[in-house]
């Protein structure tokens, strides 16, 4: 008996250390390329007419092989003005104070943004963090 309950608390233990956690953080693929941090977007989540919480987003824009570091930075007010636009309607839409945010929606929907600002393959978003703490 006492064999069988170590070895399920061995694998129970063995299986929560591979499992993933909401903050874990990992680096973007692409090592040697050129990167611009933006400044956190905080705002609050409102539904119907109350604030949920208070939404904080990290992102950082990785400047690919068709993209010019000084014109990416040169528009970096007008993508950060469409990014904030677009964070605000994506979490009505989408964020809960119950759920965490899934980086890969914010990702794609932040991506249109970012080409009709800057062009195809100019940048490529990379989500650092993305919370929700409840009001």
């Amino acid at each position: 008996m006492r064999i069988f309950l170590f070895c399920i608390l061995f694998l129970a233990a063995l299986l929560s250390a591979q499992a993933p956690t909401q903050a874990l953080q990992e680096e973007p693929a692409e090592y040697g390329k050129p990167k611009i941090a933006m400044a956190p977007f905080n705002f609050s989540l409102i539904k119907q007419g109350r604030v949920q919480g208070k939404v904080t987003i990290h992102l950082t824009l990785v400047i690919e092989e068709n993209g010019s570091h000084e014109e990416v930075r040169r528009r970096l007010p007008q993508v950060r003005s469409d990014f904030n636009s677009a964070l605000t309607v994506l979490a009505r839409q989408r964020f809960s104070v119950t759920k965490p945010i899934n980086p890969d929606i914010v990702k794609a929907y932040l991506t249109p943004y970012a080409v009709k600002r800057l062009g195809s393959d100019v940048v490529s978003i990379y989500v650092h963090q993305a919370l929700i703490e409840p009001a």
